[in-house]
């Protein structure tokens, strides 16, 4: 997902000054040393021992909107593309093209209004997830964090790329919780969307000021490609503990004081079809402030990888691990008095007994609750799976029914399985899937990690094979692969649902005649390196090509 690398850029005097005018001369580069800065990126990089991508032409932080909008009308002027990113993480934050300016939003870090009695916030676009909850718990309120942890933009998942947490079962996820946004456009206008395009507060993101809350974001994002956020309204939840938390230590040897609000659990089903009973159970009783599905075996893996390497080699607890507490499920439970946690308690322990499981309180575990509080709950611990290898890349779908899901998990497992025994990534007994559920527990996220060491020239091999391995997956499935943003898959997924990307083009050139966005996550297509795919993956992709693609005239036929 870098882009076609060429030559570096140079941008002309005039262009620059225009750029210093705009933001002020201190607060825009061009010198060759800050940009290769912000051409390293490592996170989701598919080339993982290059780390760069494409550098930009120029880099600018712009402190607000109206500097924003004079950024952007600079770019039109003088036919140079932009690409905005908030906190940044991942490769799709940097430009594709060798004429992009940069736009870094660090300095528009402020929590404009926090409105206790109406349940949202107003925020810029560097303002990270921790700190945002920081703020909100002093008032017993709480906003949703997403997986990959507290440092993350709010404003960037919940607008411009995904969006999903464990704590999805009680506040959903991040496109679910805007409440309006502004957004300068390719051209450099301003567009207020939900309430604020009536002039009216931040309490409602469809109306009656114009929505196009599927223009804005659709399923995944636009990931910058369709002109830049400057300010959202997300909604906020009930948090029943206490203001602020005392910690000691810091990441994996912090300690803090769980609140006696809370309630920590380990509920292991026997099998597939009881396990996803529980959940629908479970959402119907509406109880669960934090439920995550993932294997057991994985908190060793993120917690104490040289003890995990070890446990890969021991035959007994692969299968303990691996088959005994197979469908195990992490359950928070927040009470609003003793009496509500009681009930919460002896609610969710009927239901799991019901389908013949077991609820394991995790209350003597203090280390692992504490840890566990500091991390799901207080989010404070950033993303820990590159611990094991260095690097890792994850299969997701897009959200779907929970048993979908649950048969997407079997998929990646039988594709990780296979190239785990060609040493094509690192052997982690093949279950690890980070497995949220949403607004009671109907449907789900479910995406499978595999992690691997960039050093190593095997892994390194592999991970084109594995990305068209999945992809195909996906297609036979009838299911929307995680990264539809990337080019390649784009090009394949298209034709089988709708043509969807004819549409997108259209947005692309209605919004920005002149192309001053970098479009290459919204609307371009490439092709896949099929050569080091297995002959029966192609064959495969072959047929469900020729059987799902939409013709001109409309949909394949239906044998």
């Amino acid at each position: 997902m870098t882009g076609e690398k060429t030559t570096f850029g140079v941008i002309s005097d005039e262009a620059y000054r225009d750029l210093e005018a705009a933001v002020g001369a201190e607060n825009a580069s061009r010198e060759p040393g800050v940009l290769d800065g912000y051409a390293w990126q490592p996170t989701n990089n598919d080339h993982p021992t290059e780390r760069w991508v494409i550098r930009p032409i120029a880099v600018v932080l712009p402190s607000c909107t109206e500097e924003v909008q004079e950024v952007v009308r600079v770019c039109n002027r003088h036919g140079l593309k932009f690409k905005a990113f908030s906190t940044g993480w991942g490769v799709w934050n940097g430009p594709t093209y060798d004429n992009v300016v940069q736009v870094d939003l660090r300095r528009m870090n402020r929590i404009l209004e926090i409105d206790e009695k109406n349940m949202y916030a107003v925020v810029e676009p560097y303002v990270c997830g921790g700190e945002l909850q920081a703020e909100t718990m002093k008032l017993g309120l709480n906003t949703h964090i997403i997986g990959a942890g507290p440092a993350c933009s709010p404003l960037a998942s919940a607008t411009s790329g995904w969006g999903v947490g464990h704590d999805g079962n009680y506040m959903s996820y991040s496109p679910r919780n805007v409440l309006g946004a502004e957004w300068v456009l390719p051209d450099g206008e301003v567009l207020r969307l939900g309430t604020p395009g009536s002039g009216l507060e931040w309490f409602c993101g469809d109306g009656p000021g114009p929505s196009l809350r599927g223009i804005m974001r659709g399923s995944t994002g636009t990931q910058g490609s369709l002109g830049v956020f400057t300010k959202v309204a997300l909604k906020l939840y009930d948090w029943p503990g206490p203001a602020e938390t005392e910690t000691k230590g810091l990441l994996l040897d912090a300690e803090s004081v769980v609140p006696e609000e809370l309630a920590f659990f380990m509920c292991v089903l026997p099998d597939r079809a009881r396990f996803l009973e529980a959940n629908l159970k479970i959402g119907e009783a509406e109880i669960g402030y934090n439920t995550l599905r993932t294997a057991v075996v994985m908190y060793f893996n993120i917690m104490t990888p040289r003890l995990f390497d070890k446990l890969t080699r021991a035959k007994t607890l692969n299968k303990i691990f691996g088959g005994t507490m197979e469908y195990s499920l992490m359950m928070v439970l927040a009470g609003d008095s003793r009496e509500h946690l009681e009930w919460q308690t002896a609610v969710l322990k009927n239901i799991v007994a019901d389908q013949g499981g077991i609820v394991i309180s995790m209350g003597d575990l203090r280390p692992f609750v504490s840890m566990a509080y500091l991390n799901f709950i207080r989010a404070t611990v950033p993303a820990l799976v590159f611990r094991m290898g260095g690097s890792f890349n994850t299969a997701l779908s897009r959200n779907e029914a929970i048993d979908t899901q649950e048969n997407w998990r079997d998929h990646c497992n039988v594709i990780k399985d296979k190239w785990i025994k060609r040493e094509g990534i690192i052997n982690d007994l093949v279950d690890n899937p980070y497995y949220v559920s949403y607004e009671n527990n109907g449907w789900a996220h479910c995406e499978v990690v595999y992690q691997f060491d960039p050093r190593n020239e095997k892994h390194r091999e592999a991970l084109g094979p594995i990305f068209a391995d999945l992809t195909i997956a996906a297609a036979d499935e009838c299911m929307e692969p995680g990264f539809s943003s990337d080019p390649r898959v784009r090009k394949i997924m298209s034709p089988m649902a709708a043509n969807y990307n004819r549409w997108q083009r259209k947005i692309s050139s209605f919004l920005d005649p002149r192309r001053a966005t970098d479009d290459t996550l919204y609307c371009r297509e490439a092709d896949f390196d099929m050569s080091n795919v297995d002959p029966d993956q192609r064959a495969l992709l072959e047929k469900i090509v020729e059987e799902k693609s939409w013709t001109e005239s409309g949909p394949p036929e239906q044998g």
